[in-house]
């Protein structure tokens, strides 16, 4: 990301206030240069948002005065202060709706929409100068002059403020080469032919991942190329991380062919990339092939995977991805998609771990602005803008490195929550077996996107902290209106539910508090909303790796006031609030329960968890002793099978504790009506699946005096129990229900 420093040297050096000549010279070539309607980390203004912008260039060998010049979309215009464009310089404007000219920047009254639209400019004499029609724009694109040809326009994946455009991926121009045979696995070696070569040009190759020159092998067309020989392996050895120990010798490895297109010495096509193993599929799992030049990854000034020179893995942005081509392989070693990508590191903690997290970026920079695939199957989706690549080292939590995994294939289909499917995968960078990883789509605004059908310009998505946000939306004003509301005031509930998608939350702290997350509710709360949708606050299922280590955890007191105190969690309290204040409301206390007895019986249930457990511990089995071999975690297949057999007994007794643990506090929804009753009552409650409902009456000396047997279906249920045999006085009436018990006093009276 650019710094605000930065934002402000580029302003500094494009604008000269008050000391502008009168009248400026050669206005007519002033140029509107590029347009960015969806900025999220390219530039920060001095307010440090990240609003959308609009740079002009004067291209002229003098100042251009802009003092009464107007700029305008579709329904708004904004006139210049008294400004400069000095010759050959650019000017920032951000189109934040701000409408103001202070810290020396500029802000128009309105905002840019990245569906697209129109951009003009207009002199002080009201004569159209330029305008600018942009198509729709993802995130942190810009619209923007070519260039080389400065009459066409173009998308660029990375902005460049104050300065000249420029292709991030200078191979967008360039043509394409094939290969005969497809990428893949082939026991006996291959040979292959290129296709597509243009007359005049000549053909070079590598086998050992470099980018070929004119110095390379010459491509023979008839002997064509002889793939029998994997990659050396040596980035294997390359040290990641202070915790990084080398690999086993017999890790596995694939043959790159690298092919591309000269004329002279200038190379005239894009890049060929064939990732092809000369060996029987090794693996079980999907595959992901990544090939990009080592010194992106591992290079002390430029890699991204290394510490180098700038603790290199703990940076962000544009400045840190690399052009990469990606290539996905399915669990039978079947080629089905490949393309050239962006990639950067993902993750915060895992930065510092030997394997770390890879997210995969489609750009139309690289030629594809998604993966247009369905990885997770037809009605997940298949037009995808980020995948990450996960870690499996979850330590110091666990050796298993699957719980996350293993929640979200638990709540798949299963929860009303927003959550992201996933896949185990292997991977490999540059022909070198990188290990299992955890293959899914990034949960950011694209998936909102893709998920809602709302705009991701539109979405708002941040993490929720314990401190006040400086600038506060729709989530920080729910925390501080929903302090003052009594709950138990229906007409306040309902306005808590107008703001709070209440089932969507319930089923998110339920999940969170079934699988005993202790990095949660102080860490990893993720919401998102947007106002062009229906404005509610949903949260996002995220980082469960610090899960299923303690079945007897406390995490449901956190959510009582006076627990949290005596926990000393007190201070957590805008991250409890919701909760906390939802709890107040009786008709809450009995939604909250009974949903949790429903999913820890039904979804969340030992017989159904730990079958997914083992099927998961199948799955990866055969994999285990190479990831263990190239990355030491878990030390041992032995320690790997010891921390699945605690995540069994994890999903053995949790369930059964919290269930106890919720019915103490909030008690088994149960409604008993008339009472005081002189002839029968009713019992109202709501089952989760049929079955039968016991009752027993007990005297006051505590004396059993009736049984009755009722069967239930799935449904709201309103059993009527005859109490005439019964003589007036106090009794106490239990219920159980599928191991539930419920008790309530009830006063018979004579007619």
């Amino acid at each position: 990301m650019f710094s605000l420093t930065y934002t402000k040297r580029i302003i500094n050096t494009c604008l000269i206030i008050s000391i502008c000549h009168l009248f400026g010279f050669g206005q007519t070539n002033l140029l509107i240069n590029e347009i960015m309607a969806d900025n999220n980390n390219a530039i920060l203004d001095s307010d440090g948002d990240a609003s959308d912008w609009i740079e002009l260039y004067n291209p002229s060998n003098s100042e251009i005065h802009l003092n009464g010049y107007v700029l305008m979309d579709k329904n708004s215009s904004w006139t210049f202060p008294r400004v400069c464009i000095p010759p050959n310089s650019f000017i920032t404007i951000f189109a934040s709706g701000k409408d103001k000219f202070e810290n020396e920047e500029l802000h128009t009254n309105f905002k840019l929409s990245n569906d697209g639209e129109e951009v003009h400019l207009y002199n002080k004499s009201s004569t159209l100068i330029q305008s600018a029609t942009f198509p729709p724009l993802m995130e942190d694109q810009t619209f923007g002059r070519h260039p080389k040809e400065t009459s066409t326009w173009t998308i660029f994946e990375k902005p460049t403020p104050g300065k000249r455009n420029f292709f991030l991926n200078p191979e967008a121009e360039l043509y394409d080469l094939s290969a005969s045979e497809p990428s893949g696995f082939y026991p006996n070696g291959l040979n292959i032919t290129i296709q597509g070569i243009k007359d005049g040009h000549q053909i070079y190759y590598t086998l050992d991942g470099s980018i070929p020159d004119n110095k390379d092998f010459l491509y023979d067309e008839v002997d064509g190329i002889n793939v029998r020989q994997a990659v050396d392996g040596d980035q294997a050895f390359i040290s990641t991380s202070d915790e990084w120990e080398a690999p086993a010798s017999n890790f596995a490895k694939s043959a790159l062919v690298r092919v591309a297109a000269y004329k002279g010495e200038e190379r005239m096509s894009k890049i060929l990339n064939n990732t092809f193993w000369v060996n029987p599929n090794p693996h079980s799992l999907p595959v992901v092939s990544i090939i990009g030049e080592d010194d992106s990854f591992f290079d002390d000034e430029q890699g991204i995977y290394v510490k180098g020179n700038h603790e290199n893995f703990n940076r962000r942005g544009f400045e840190w991805e690399r052009p990469v081509h990606v290539s996905f392989f399915d669990e039978r070693g079947d080629l089905f998609l490949e393309q050239n990508a962006g990639i950067r590191l993902g993750g915060a903690k895992s930065r510092l771990k030997a394997q770390k997290t890879l997210r995969l970026y489609a750009r139309s920079e690289y030629n594809k602005n998604t993966f247009e695939f369905p990885f997770w199957g037809e009605a997940y989706g298949d037009r995808i803008k980020r995948i990450t690549l996960r870690t499996f080292d979850g330590d110091p939590w666990s050796k298993a490195g699957i719980m996350d995994d293993l929640i979200h294939q638990i709540i798949d289909g299963e929860l009303n929550l927003d959550y992201v499917k996933r896949n185990f995968a292997v991977v490999y960078i540059n022909g070198v077996y990188w290990g299992i990883h955890s293959m899914r789509e990034h949960n950011n605004h694209h998936f909102i996107e893709r998920k809602y059908g709302v705009a991701s310009e539109d979405v708002i998505i941040n993490r929720a902290g314990v401190f006040e946000s400086c600038n506060p939306n729709n989530f920080d004003n729910l925390v501080n209106d929903i302090l003052q509301m009594d709950l138990r005031d229906s007409l306040n509930f309902e306005e808590v539910a107008s703001r709070l998608d209440i089932e969507k939350y319930t089923d998110y702290i339920i999940s969170n508090l079934a699988f005993s997350n202790r990095d949660w509710p102080h860490n990893n709360i993720e919401y998102w909303y947007s106002d062009n949708y229906d404005g509610k606050v949903r949260f996002i299922v995220n980082d469960l790796d610090a899960t299923m280590l303690i079945h007897n955890d406390e995490r449901l007191e956190l959510f009582i006031p006076a627990q949290a105190e005596r926990l000393e969690r007190d201070k957590w309290v805008r991250v409890l609030v919701f909760m906390q204040k939802l709890l107040e409301a009786p008709q809450y206390r009995k939604y909250f329960n009974q949903r949790l007895n429903q999913l820890l019986r039904t979804s969340f249930a030992p017989d159904r968890t730990i079958q997914i457990l083992r099927e998961m511990e199948s799955s990866l089995k055969n994999e285990m002793p190479a990831h263990i071999d190239r990355w030491h975690f878990p030390n041992s297949l032995n320690q790997w099978e010891r921390a699945m057999d605690r995540l069994e007994e994890f999903l053995l007794r949790r369930p059964l504790y919290l269930i106890n643990r919720s019915n103490a506090l909030f008690g088994f929804p149960l409604d008993v009506y008339p009472n005081p009753t002189s002839h029968s009552i009713f019992v109202g409650f709501e089952a989760w699946e049929t079955g039968e409902i016991e009752f027993e009456i007990y005297d006051y000396n505590g004396r059993m005096i009736k049984q009755m047997l009722r069967e239930v279906s799935q449904d709201v249920q309103r059993i009527e129990l005859n109490l005439q045999d019964l003589t007036p006085g106090i009794y106490l009436l239990k219920a159980f229900y599928k191991g539930l018990q419920a008790q309530q006093r009830i006063v018979k009276f004579s007619e």
